[in-house]
C-alpha cells in the first residue's frame, strides 16, 4: 500500500519547470500573453517565462499576497484575488499560453490515492479462464457418467443420434466453444468493471472542477495557443478526453520522472487548440478516457504493430490507433529541440481581465470613466441643477396616486390655511384562503395584499382618510 501523498496540491519542483520549459519555444522580440488560473505566488508562470523579452503574463489567487507578490516580484501585469471558479469577464480568444492546474479536494485524495495506479483492471482473463476450465471439468464428467448410463442400442435411430451429439464432441469443438465462453465471460467482466468505475467518477463529480477550469481556459485560449494542464492521470476521464481531442490537436500526456511521480502524482498534459473544434476522433478520446487504467511504468512505451494489413485489415488498424495513443503518453524529459510554439499575441488585445464580483473600486473607476451619469443629467436630472425642477412630461392624476401611497410626498403641502399634512402607506398583508378544485380536494391558499392608505391632517386638526 502506499501512503497518502501530501504533496498532490505542492507546487512542482524547479528541476520539473526546466524540462517542461524545454518543450516550448517562445517567441523572440515578440509579445506574447500567459495565463495560470491557479497561480498562487505566480512563481510557476515566472520560472517558465523569466527568459522571454516581451512577456505579459496574468495571474489568479485567491490570497492578497500571493497577487502582491505577483506583481510587485514578478511584474504580472494583471491579477485577479478571487477563486478560479468565480464568475469572469476576460477577453475570448486572446492568450498565447493557459495554465490549468486545479486544485485536488482532499476527499478526493483519500478516494483515490491510497495506492499506485488505483484503477489498474484486474487480470480477469486468468480468473475466468480457470473458473470455466473448472466448469468444463465437472460438465466432462457428467457428460461420462451419462455416457455410461445411456444404452444407444435401446434407443430409435433418431434419438441416438441426438443423443450421441450432445455427449460426444470433437477436440476442436470443444476448444472453440470454451474460448468462445471465455471471451463473452470475459467481456462481462470487463464491462461490469468499468460500469463500476464509472460509477465511482460520477459520485465524485461534486468534488472536481477540472472539467470546468478546462472548458473557461479553452474559451480564452487563442487558435494556435498552448494549453499546459497539471492533473493526476486518474482524473482523466471522458469529460477530460473528449475536451481535448475535440479542442486541441497534439495532444501529450507526461508524466514527473518516477520519484518525482511517487509524491506528486501528477501528469502535464501539452496540447495546441485547433483552429476549428472537431468531433472526428472519438476513438482516440475513448482511449484517452481510460489514461487512469494506464499503469504509470507504461508511459514511453509503444506496443509493436503484429498484424499485416493485407491478412487482417481490421486487427491492423486497431493496431496502428493503439501506436498512436501509446505515443501520445511518455516521461517529462530533457528536449533538444521544442515541440510547442507559442504563438505572439498582443496584450492590448485584452481589454477585459477580472475574475470573481466586481469590487467597489473597480465600479467607482468605471463610473468615473462613463459619460452616462453626465449625460443623463444633462438631459433629464434638473433636479440636480434647478432649484426649481419640473417633470418632463406633467403629472396625471395616477402619477400622483402612486407618489402619495408609496409614500414620496409625505410633508407639508400647500400653504397658508390650506397648508396641510400628508401621510402615505403601503403595508403588505397575507391572508389564507380555502380552495376546493373539480376533484372536491380542498387546500389551504396563502394570497399577498397590500392594503394602501392615505390620510391627511389639515389646519384645524382634522385627520381625514382619503382612501
Amino acid at each position: 500500500m502506499y501512503s497518502k501523498p501530501y504533496k498532490v496540491n505542492a507546487p512542482l519542483s524547479d528541476y520539473t519547470v526546466k524540462l517542461l520549459k524545454m518543450y516550448l519555444q517562445f517567441p523572440e522580440g515578440q509579445p506574447f500573453t500567459a495565463l495560470d488560473w491557479n497561480a498562487g505566488m505566480g512563481t510557476f508562470l515566472h520560472s517558465l517565462t523569466k527568459n522571454s523579452d516581451d512577456r505579459a503574463l496574468y495571474g489568479v489567487s485567491p490570497d492578497s499576497y500571493g497577487c502582491e507578490n505577483m506583481q510587485e516580484e514578478y511584474s504580472f501585469r494583471r491579477t485577479s484575488q478571487a477563486d478560479y471558479r468565480s464568475e469572469a469577464k476576460i477577453t475570448n480568444d486572446a492568450f498565447s499560453l493557459m495554465v490549468v492546474n486545479p486544485t485536488i479536494d482532499d476527499r478526493l485524495q483519500n478516494e483515490i490515492f491510497d495506492s499506485v495506479d488505483p484503477y489498474i483492471m484486474p487480470n480477469f482473463e486468468e480468473e475466468t479462464r480457470t473458473r470455466v476450465m473448472r466448469e468444463e471439468e465437472e460438465r466432462q464428467r457428467l457428460q461420462e457418467q451419462m455416457k455410461a448410463q445411456i444404452d444407444f442400442g435401446a434407443l430409435n435411430e433418431d434419438n441416438s443420434d441426438k443423443a450421441k451429439e450432445l455427449i460426444e464432441e470433437t477436440p476442436e469443438q470443444r476448444e472453440t466453444r470454451i474460448q468462445k465462453k471465455i471471451q463473452k465471460e470475459l467481456q462481462n467482466r470487463v464491462k461490469a468493471w468499468r460500469l463500476a468505475m464509472k460509477e465511482q467518477q460520477k459520485k465524485m463529480q461534486s468534488l472536481r472542477w477540472d472539467g470546468f477550469l478546462l472548458q473557461r481556459a479553452t474559451t480564452y485560449l487563442r487558435p494556435g495557443g498552448i494549453l499546459i494542464m497539471i492533473t493526476p492521470k486518474e482524473l482523466i476521464d471522458d469529460t477530460i478526453a473528449f475536451k481535448l481531442v475535440n479542442q486541441y490537436e497534439d495532444i501529450r500526456i507526461l508524466r514527473l520522472d518516477d520519484e518525482e511521480y511517487q509524491e506528486h502524482r501528477k501528469c502535464i498534459i501539452l496540447a495546441k487548440k485547433r483552429k476549428k473544434a472537431t468531433r472526428d476522433d472519438h476513438e482516440l478520446g475513448k482511449r484517452i478516457a481510460r489514461t487512469k487504467e494506464r499503469p504509470y511504468k507504461s508511459f514511453g512505451k509503444i506496443r509493436d504493430i503484429t498484424a499485416s494489413l493485407v491478412d487482417d485489415a481490421e486487427r491492423y488498424e486497431k493496431q496502428v490507433l493503439r501506436v498512436k495513443t501509446d505515443a501520445i503518453y511518455s516521461v517529462l524529459a530533457p528536449q533538444h529541440e521544442a515541440l510547442y510554439t507559442v504563438p505572439v499575441a498582443d496584450p492590448e488585445d485584452i481589454t477585459s481581465f477580472r475574475v470573481g464580483p466586481i469590487t467597489g473600486n473597480e465600479a467607482l473607476a468605471t463610473l468615473k470613466k462613463s459619460k452616462l451619469i453626465n449625460s443623463y443629467r444633462e438631459t433629464y436630472s434638473q433636479v440636480l441643477t434647478n432649484k426649481e425642477p419640473v417633470t418632463p412630461t406633467p403629472l396625471h392624476k395616477g402619477h400622483i396616486m402612486l407618489l402619495l401611497t408609496s409614500g414620496f410626498l409625505n410633508g407639508y403641502i400647500g400653504t397658508g390655511p390650506d397648508q396641510h399634512l400628508v401621510k402615505g402607506s403601503a403595508i403588505k398583508d397575507v391572508r389564507e384562503f380555502s380552495e376546493t378544485d373539480e376533484e372536491g380536494n380542498t387546500r389551504t391558499v396563502e394570497r399577498e395584499f397590500y392594503n394602501i392608505g392615505v390620510k391627511l391632517l389639515n389646519a384645524q386638526g382634522e385627520f381625514r382618510k382619503i382612501m
